[in-house]
């Protein structure tokens, strides 16, 4: 493998430093477990923080997330204190033992906090754990242990191990946590290597590594992102992964990775993948096809500009300030981290003073700025290796083992027939991401629930498909499996987080649409279809409008879209989150002057959310008869399910 040491110190060739120890894959193994850990570590954090929120309040929250992600400063304290091999025990022993605990007892919020601090610290001990590699092998391994986790994610439809019981979830975090304890102990019984002076030009190249986390955490390593954003199945969805992956090994293997590359190249590399990500990325990205691309393109430059940023932090040998300014940069890439995700995930729920797409963007030019910093000015290109890059793409095929698993495994649950012939079950049900009342991310609750009500038809709303609230999972593609029903799917605030409709029905036509908006908040939206029953049709539609005493408005404008897009189509049930009390004037827009009555039989007022809120309503139209009412009393999720028998007139 090329070494990427030339030109990053001033003056000349850094001097021949000790031998890379542990001979071998130990120390490749290591990074590879790691990043795969601390990824898998972010993704269930991500749900624990927002049930936090909600719990303590937007301004308690944002100090704890906050003090959490700055953990990461405490390593040169660590190092201190305990040296480099305490700092990598902290760092990298202490999140492999936070995976394990997660398995035995399912994430908590305290855990979520802990694993979170640790994480951070363990990005420190990543690049202590890696001197002496070249940037190309850093970046290879961490490549690698991404495509490893995808791969497994896949295995379980993308529901992460750590949040499920069985044989399948411990066998695959006993592999983690015991690969990686293994590299640890051979990486700590080797001894040192030694650590060489630094500047601050060449350490602050330890921060890339939180951008480019984001970004794979976000999108380039999300299966879910890649199926809903680029509205392909989840098996297509991860083969252009790992697509993607394999041609990035390919590409750190063959050579063609500069060891000297002018900054303006990474500034423009970084900016090219920013605005890739910024526009598939967000509330306001485009969709479909063009997806594809960017994410394959982002795979590659993500990893390349790595490569390039961390050369330097990686170095064995060199003159200037004490290597505590590693991770000190270390640090500040894992404050990164958080102010690309957290906000990100803020955006789902409440408005930013901006639109969401220029938190991805920030994340790929913020990349390309520090490969910027650390890149050397000119100098030879290194030899290329043709059949090694050859190897490395061909190895990346293996990962599509989780893409086969997925698509072989057959569904759970098998869809189900009314009970009484010409009856429709409906059912219209705010998920929360599938996160139940105790913080669990939990999509088989929400499918018992279905499941007991015998429904032909949910109306979904807060239904993830990649979403950070759902810790990417793509839930939507889950039910769907696990219940043996179709999906149609309406993304809303972006292309992750929305409302959809499963059915057992027959679907002859479908469409989703978007509230109009004057602002960078939100958007909601509409999702709707129509279904064959019997020689006949009926249209179901779901939605979920603006919450907070002071919307009041803007549901009353979001009705009024809603009502123009259905157009007074008879056969209808119109159902969702509406955000809306009984007596209401939005709720009153909705039959005032339309056809649309309340299915709630005589008034009922049965609270549908956990707090004894009802805003939760199914309105139907001419030529639907409500023949039973229900809300079932559920902790699948904030919200209960509001349940109606219909049946269908001609």
């Amino acid at each position: 493998m090329a070494s990427t040491e030339v030109g990053t110190r001033p003056g000349g060739p850094a001097p021949a430093g000790p031998p890379i120890v542990p001979r071998g894959p130990a120390r490749l193994a290591l990074i590879a477990v790691t990043v795969a850990v601390l990824a898998q570590t972010l993704r269930f954090s991500l749900p624990q923080l927002d049930r936090f929120a909600d719990e303590a309040g937007t301004g308690v929250a944002a100090a704890g997330v906050l003090a959490v992600y700055l953990a990461g400063f405490a390593a040169p304290l660590i190092r201190r204190a305990a040296g480099p091999r305490g700092l990598l025990i902290a760092g990298v022993g202490g999140l492999l033992a936070v995976r394990l605990l997660a398995q035995a007892i399912d994430p908590r919020t305290w855990l979520a906090f802990a694993g979170t601090a640790i994480g951070m610290i363990a990005v420190a001990a990543l690049y202590e754990g890696a001197r002496g590699l070249s940037g190309v092998g850093f970046a290879t391994a961490t490549v690698a242990g991404l495509s490893i986790d995808t791969a497994v994610r896949m295995c379980f439809a993308t529901w992460d191990p750590v949040w499920r019981s069985g044989v399948g979830p411990w066998l695959t975090c006993l592999a983690f946590v015991g690969l990686g304890a293994a590299a640890l102990y051979r990486e700590l019984s080797s001894g040192p290597v030694a650590a060489p002076g630094i500047s601050w030009r060449d350490a602050i190249g330890a921060a890339a590594f939180g951008p480019f986390l984001a970004l794979q955490v976000l999108v380039l390593s999300s299966p879910a992102f890649v199926a809903s954003s680029g509205w392909r199945s989840l098996t297509a969805a991860h083969v252009v992964i790992v697509v993607g992956q394999g041609l990035a090994l390919a590409f750190l293997a063959s050579g063609l990775a500069v060891r000297a590359v002018p900054g303006g190249v990474c500034v423009l590399g970084g900016t090219v993948l920013g605005v890739g990500a910024g526009a598939v990325a967000g509330t306001y990205a485009v969709s479909g096809i063009e997806v594809v691309p960017i994410v394959i393109l982002g795979q590659v430059l993500s990893a390349w500009l790595l490569a390039v940023a961390c050369r330097a932090p990686l170095r064995r040998a060199g003159t200037g300030g004490p290597v505590w300014r590693i991770d000190a940069s270390a640090a500040i890439g894992g404050l990164l981290i958080v102010v690309v995700l957290v906000p990100y995930q803020v955006s789902a729920v409440s408005p930013l003073p901006f639109p969401n797409n220029l938190l991805p963007g920030l994340a790929g030019i913020l990349l390309g700025a520090l490969a910027a910093i650390a890149a050397a000015r000119g100098g030879p290109l290194p030899a290329r290796a043709p059949l090694r890059a050859l190897t490395a793409g061909g190895a990346a095929l293996g990962l599509l083992a989780g893409t086969v698993v997925f698509t072989l495994a057959a569904p759970d649950g098998k869809a189900q027939t009314a009970a009484v012939p010409g009856t429709v079950r409906v059912l219209s049900y705010n998920i929360h991401d599938a996160v139940d009342q105790s913080g669990r991310l939990d999509p088989e609750g929400i499918a018992r629930v279905i499941e007991g009500q015998r429904a032909q038809v949910v109306l979904l709303q807060e239904a993830g498909r990649g979403s950070l609230l759902s810790g990417t999972a793509d839930v939507g593609v889950w039910l769907s499996r696990r219940l043996g029903m179709k999906l149609i799917w309406g993304p809303a605030a972006d292309g992750q987080f929305g409302n959809a409709i499963l059915t057992s029905l027959p679907v002859r036509s479908s469409g989703t649409g978007r509230m109009p908006r004057g602002d960078w908040s939100q958007i909601r939206g509409y999702v709707w279809a129509r279904l064959g029953v019997g020689g006949t049709t009926m249209d179901v539609w779901s939605t979920h409008l603006e919450g907070g005493d002071d919307k009041a408005a803007e549901r009353s404008r979001s009705i009024a879209a809603l009502l123009r897009a259905w157009g007074g189509a008879p056969r209808t049930l119109i159902g969702g989150d509406f955000n809306a009390e009984p007596g209401s004037p939005e709720l009153a827009a909705m039959t005032e002057g339309t056809d649309l009555r309340s299915a709630a039989i005589g008034d009922d007022s049965s609270p549908t959310r956990a707090d004894g809120a009802h805003v939760d309503w199914i309105f139907g139209s001419d030529g639907v008869l409500v023949t039973e009412y229900d809300v079932p009393v559920s902790r699948a999720s904030d919200h209960y399910p509001v349940a109606v028998t219909v049946r269908i007139g001609r």
